[in-house]
Order: structure tokens, then sequence, then C-alpha cells
């Protein structure tokens, strides 16, 4: 289990999330923001905010580093992308408590639009974006309401904040939850058709041998092969690495988890489509699964 360093953004990966959906999500958003942009315009010019200007300077600012996301997205490493997708969503969510501020009273609904960003939290980083949502979303609620209290006058409405913040914490679980039972369906080891660990599917019906516990002090681990597979021989580092490429952890996200460089883990890669006879990482996870080394 990991948390969401809120410093170190570059340090976290979503497991089993490939970088093509990430990098597909994040450009999802950039599409989705215009629209949120035109809705405050609307606002501003329907119900004029007491302080216009800041409604004009949050208008810039999300015009600003939503072009930098359309510019920077395409071209983005695989292992910045989530750091830029994730960074973004979290600025979308300053942004949206900037709106809620700027107006004294805001339709109780236009809290549910905060689900939106839960949605790109999650799809990030899976339940502990939920968790991080949450959290933002209760400060956030805390803290628009002392500027209410503080410019407006108004008094603190803690049935607000208490109810909506329940409403927000179902909707997370929820979605959260979907999004465990998606992200599972997806993982490279139920597509290959692959039992429960320990176990190995092999041809024509009969079971392959179990795989042994990984060696200690380096050595390499003898493993069985099923039916129509040779056996294979792996290190502890090109287990841990052939894991991760199983989870749908690109190059660049491998070499941050392992504190590598990244031309270290394209190298191990190679070895490993190598050495399972592989003629890319999919094929390789199949066969990998096939003889139970995942």
């Amino acid at each position: 289990m990991w948390t969401v360093p809120l410093l170190r953004l570059e340090t976290v990966a979503r497991p089993r999330v490939g970088v093509a959906q990430i990098r597909q999500l994040a450009r999802l958003c950039t599409i989705l923001r215009w629209p949120g942009l035109l809705f405050g315009a609307i606002a501003g010019i329907v119900v004029p905010p007491p302080a216009t200007v800041l409604l004009v300077l949050l208008i810039v600012w999300v015009a600003v580093y939503n072009s930098w996301g359309i510019n920077m997205i395409p071209r983005a490493s695989d292992g910045s992308i989530l750091r830029i997708g994730r960074g973004l969503t979290l600025l979308d969510c300053l942004s949206y408590f900037w709106l809620l501020a700027i107006f004294p009273v805001v339709p109780p609904a236009v809290y549910a639009a905060f689900i939106l960003l839960i949605v790109c939290l999650v799809a990030y980083d899976g339940a502990e974006g939920a968790m991080l949502s949450l959290a933002i979303f209760v400060i956030g609620m805390i803290g628009l309401q002392a500027v209410r209290v503080t410019f407006y006058h108004l008094a603190f409405n803690g049935t607000d904040v208490l109810l909506w913040s329940l409403i927000i914490a179902f909707a997370a679980a929820a979605i959260a939850a979907f999004d465990r039972i998606l992200v599972g369906s997806l993982t490279p080891a139920a597509a290959a058709g692959t039992g429960p660990a320990g176990a190995v599917a092999g041809g024509n019906g009969s079971s392959g041998e179990r795989v042994a516990a990984p060696a200690g002090n380096g050595d390499r681990v003898p493993v069985a092969a099923g039916n129509g597979d040779r056996a294979v021989h792996l290190s502890p580092r090109e287990q841990e690495v052939l894991r991760l490429v199983s989870e749908g952890y690109s190059n660049g996200m491998i070499a941050n988890r392992l504190h590598l460089s990244e031309n270290t883990i394209k190298t191990h890669v190679e070895n490993l489509l190598t050495r399972l006879n592989a003629r890319n990482r999919a094929e390789a996870v199949a066969t990998a699964s096939r003889q139970n080394l995942i």
C-alpha cells in the first residue's frame, strides 16, 4: 500500500493502467476544461460576483495551464505523463474551490461537479486517489466557509460541510470500488487465462509444476516450464522487473519505482524478451503467466 506524496508526485505510478490510457485520460481532461471555463464565464455574466477581477484571473489561470497541458501531454515521456496528468487535476481542484469562493452563494448541486475530479484522481491513483480527493474536498469546503464568513459576513454552514462531505465520501468509495473491479478485469494474468498464484495452466488439460521460491543472495531461480515452454532462469531483479511489466508499468515508471536508470530497465526488459522467447511485452507476460513467474 502506498500513498500519494504531494511533494514527490513523480515517485508513484498507477499499477496495471497502461501509459496509453493515462495519456488518453489526460488529453480528455484538457478537452473538458474548456466547457468548464465557459460555464464560469456565463455564471459571471448572469450573476456578477462582488470581485469580477478574481473571476477573470481564474479564467486566465485555467486557460494558461490547460494550454500548457495540451502542448505537453503528447510530448511527455512515459515516465512523466502520470505526473503531468495528476498535477493538472490537482490544479483543477484548486480552481474549483477558487470559483466557488468568488460567489457568495452557489446552488448546492454545483458541489456535485467535484465528482468529475474524483473520477480523474481515481483513474490515476486508484483508492489512494479517492482518499486524496475526499481530503481535498473536506479541507476545501471548510476553507470555503471561512472565506464566506470573513469576506461576505455569512454564517458558517456546518450542515453543508458535513452533508456534502458524506455525499462525496460515498461517491469516492463507489468510484474506487468500480475502478478496482474494472482494473482487476484488465490484468494480464486474467487475459492470459491463468489461475491463482502458485498454479500453472498446462496445455492439453495437464498441469505444470509450481515455481521455486526466490533464492537469496542474488541467485537465479530455476523455474519449471509448462507444456510447450522451455525452462527459464530469472534473477530476483529480473523477476521484479517482470512483475512490474505485467502490471502495466512503462520503463520510465519501473525506473522510478526501483530507483534505477531507464537504460538499465530497458536492458532488463530486452533480456526478459530474449529469455521468454517473446516478441513483445504482452507476449512475455503471457509466457511468464503460463510458467507461473508472475
